[in-house]
């Protein structure tokens, strides 16, 4: 079994990057939740990120996120 460690922290600068839109610019966020977590409909864990681009809170995978600036 793979052990997965997550880099991720509340307060984090992210760059986001969509996965259903890949012709889409890349756009940043902070990350909101405290560390990530499994919704009821989703399978995979997701982390909230306050996005710049729109004002709003989104659930993102760990795969549509990169790490631009972290917290202590």
């Amino acid at each position: 079994m793979i052990h997965v460690q997550w880099q991720i922290k509340r307060g984090d600068l992210v760059k986001i990057s969509p996965s259903n839109a890949p012709n889409t610019a890349p756009t940043y966020g902070v990350v909101l939740s405290r560390e990530p977590y499994n919704d009821q409909v989703a399978l995979f864990p997701v982390v909230m990120v306050y996005s710049f681009a729109d004002g709003t809170e989104h659930q993102y995978y760990p795969y549509n996120l990169e790490i631009v600036s972290s917290t202590l």
